[in-house]
Parts: structure tokens; C-alpha cells; sequence
């Protein structure tokens, strides 16, 4: 005779019948792409983290427009130098008595650069009267010029694209590239950042419909 613990024949079956049931199913892969999620968020997180602390400095058109995070008093020399910077579009505005808008004044003045002061938030539609006085700004100030906010991943990339399609002319879908997961933008999930991409495309769409009529 062959012994078998208490309830074994009980537990067998219904163990099984949990593994194989759609509700078990369901609940194991909403489990596995709850982790996955985690992980690739975290991953992207720390991504956006290394960039926004090197600067997020990149060209969007070399020795014409440069777009970046903010910057200390020693990296905006360093930048400056490098690429010969004449002026700052500062998207954050005008903050004095903050250490980080203090020490950017500091810089740009030992430097002799331009400096405008032109506040946006990246969690809100930029309307088409901003958008043009920001347009004005890029296109009057003395080259290169470098576009900042805080992160250089929503605003600086709004201005970029701006730039890309309305100055030098690139189709919007090349100009939308600027607004990318590339530089740490990321429109998704809780974030308000899509303002930054609806006030994009609707720029787009004003002006093509304005170039139809």
C-alpha cells in the first residue's frame, strides 16, 4: 500500500486547475508586465538622469543653434568656449536670487554673451503669440546661440523643433525629432510634457493651413 499525505488528492487537482485558468493566466502576465514596466521605467529614469547631470548638451544645427539642460557657471564657460557662444535663450525666465540664475548671469557676463529671458512651462500649450515672439528671439539673436531649460528634454526641445521646421526648414516629422525619448522627453503616462508635442503640431497645422489659403 502506497501512504499519501492528508489532502493530496485534493490539492492536486485544484493547484492545477489555478495554473491553467484564464484569471491565473491573466494575473500572471499582468504580474510579468507590471516588473517589465518597472524595469524598462527604471532604466529609462536613470538614462534620463546621466544626461540631464552631463548637460543634455546637443547641436540641433552646428555653429547656429545649440539646446541643452541647465547648465553651472563652469560648463556654460566650457560650452561656450568650445563652440563659441554669443547668446542664451534661458526658458526658465528670469529668477534673481536663485543660485542657478545668479551663477548663469555671472557667466554670461564675464563672457560678454547675449542673454534673453522668456519663461515657459513645459506642462502647458504654448500659444501661438509665444510661440512667435520665441521664433523673433531664435531668429534675431547672435549665432550660435544656445536654448536651455531645466532638464534640455521639453522646452529646449519644443524650441528646436520650432526651429528645425519654421528657420531651417525641415519637414515637421524630421523637426518632431527633437522631441524625443533620445534627449529624455517623455510625454507619457502622468506626464504633462505632451504639452510640448501639441503645441508642436499645432504650430504645424496653423501654418500649413495658412500657407493653403
Amino acid at each position: 500500500m502506497i501512504a499519501r499525505g492528508a489532502g493530496w488528492d485534493e490539492a492536486k487537482p485544484r493547484e492545477r486547475s489555478q495554473r491553467h485558468s484564464p484569471l491565473g493566466w491573466l494575473v500572471r502576465s499582468l504580474a510579468v508586465a507590471a516588473v517589465s514596466l518597472g524595469l524598462v521605467a527604471g532604466s529609462f529614469a536613470a538614462y534620463c538622469g546621466v544626461i540631464i547631470y552631463e548637460g543634455n548638451f546637443h547641436a540641433v544645427e552646428n555653429g547656429v543653434l545649440y539646446r541643452s539642460a541647465q547648465l553651472g557657471k563652469a560648463d556654460l564657460e566650457r560650452f561656450a568656449g568650445r563652440y563659441g557662444i554669443k547668446s542664451v535663450l534661458n526658458l526658465r525666465g528670469a529668477h534673481q536670487g536663485q543660485k542657478w540664475y545668479d551663477s548663469e548671469m555671472a557667466a554670461v557676463g564675464e563672457l560678454g554673451l547675449t542673454h534673453y529671458d522668456y519663461p515657459i512651462s513645459a506642462k502647458r500649450f504654448v500659444s501661438s503669440g509665444q510661440i512667435a515672439q520665441i521664433l523673433d528671439i531664435v531668429r534675431n539673436a547672435p549665432k550660435p546661440l544656445l536654448v536651455h531649460c531645466m532638464s534640455g528634454a521639453d522646452r529646449s526641445a519644443l524650441v528646436a523643433a520650432l526651429y528645425e521646421y519654421a528657420i531651417a526648414h525641415a519637414s515637421a516629422a524630421e523637426a518632431d525629432r527633437q522631441l524625443s525619448l533620445a534627449y529624455g522627453h517623455f510625454p507619457y503616462l502622468t506626464s504633462k510634457s505632451g504639452a510640448m508635442d501639441d503645441s508642436f503640431w499645432a504650430y504645424v497645422h496653423r501654418t500649413a493651413k495658412t500657407a493653403a489659403n
